[in-house]
């Protein structure tokens, strides 16, 4: 099991009570892995360090309908 499926492990065992077999943590992980990056990404491309917290979430929603 590597890093990133670990840390799904404990997330869903420690804060949300769920049990995964070790297929489905993998996936997660993956699935996790791939959001983190297109919000990563969006954010750099439209955000500055100064820019209102509540300009995130309209960009997260603007990108979600592309």
């Amino acid at each position: 099991m590597d890093e990133k499926t670990r840390t799904a492990a404990g997330i869903a065992t420690g804060l949300q009570g769920l049990r995964y077999d070790d297929k489905r943590l993998g996936e997660l992980a993956a699935e996790v892995a791939a959001l983190n990056d297109a919000v990563r990404q969006a954010a750099a491309e439209w955000l500055t360090f100064d820019d209102d917290p509540f300009t995130f979430p309209s960009l997260l929603e603007r990108e979600a309908r592309k």
